[in-house]
């Protein structure tokens, strides 16, 4: 397994969660990197960047590679959360669409999920969410690091956040 971090305060945090080889795009290229990690390519790609990132994570897909998108960190502000609205269209330009002939003739897919539609659907959050704590009990998963806030230092827990230096989860707590 291949992790990326942002930071160099983040490799050990994703080796110790079963990270074989962890690219540390913030001293190394993260492409190069992943080449030189798996040169036949990925049999799956999780992606949380978004534009910054698609186009090449679909490229470094093995046949019958999958990837998977789950965010878009990289369309939203970094501090102050103020949307940059020509950035935002700009990243909605740039963000590959996917075409159903490219995808069979390479032998890929794409699937995506955002997880707040399924609020609604408590039976389905309610299963994974049993099947994720029996994977941590079995030791066949390991949960992150998880830092509290309390709910009345919602602002401390966005400055961590915005910083990049938090290593984990951040959990606000009543």
């Amino acid at each position: 397994m291949v992790g990326v971090v942002g930071g160099p305060h983040k490799v050990e945090a994703a080796r110790a969660l079963g990270a074989d080889v962890v690219i540390d795009k913030s001293v190394e290229d993260l492409w190069k990197a992943a080449e030189r990690a798996s040169p036949r390519g990925y049999d799956v790609v999780l992606d949380a960047n978004g534009p910054s990132t698609l186009r090449d994570s679909y490229a470094h897909l093995a046949s019958p590679g999958k990837l998977v998108i789950y965010g878009f960190h990289s369309m939203l502000p970094r501090t102050g959360g103020k949307p940059n609205y020509a950035k935002l269209a700009w990243d909605w330009l740039r963000t590959p669409r996917f075409d159903p002939l490219s995808l069979t003739n390479d032998n890929t897919s794409v699937m995506a999920f955002n997880l707040s539609y399924l609020f609604e659907q408590r039976a389905i959050l309610e299963e994974s969410m049993a099947r994720l704590l029996g994977w941590v009990e079995e030791g066949k998963l390991v949960s992150p690091r998880v830092t509290r806030f309390p709910l009345d230092a919602v602002a401390d827990a966005h400055r961590a956040l915005e910083s990049g230096t938090t290593v984990g989860k951040l959990v606000l707590v009543p």
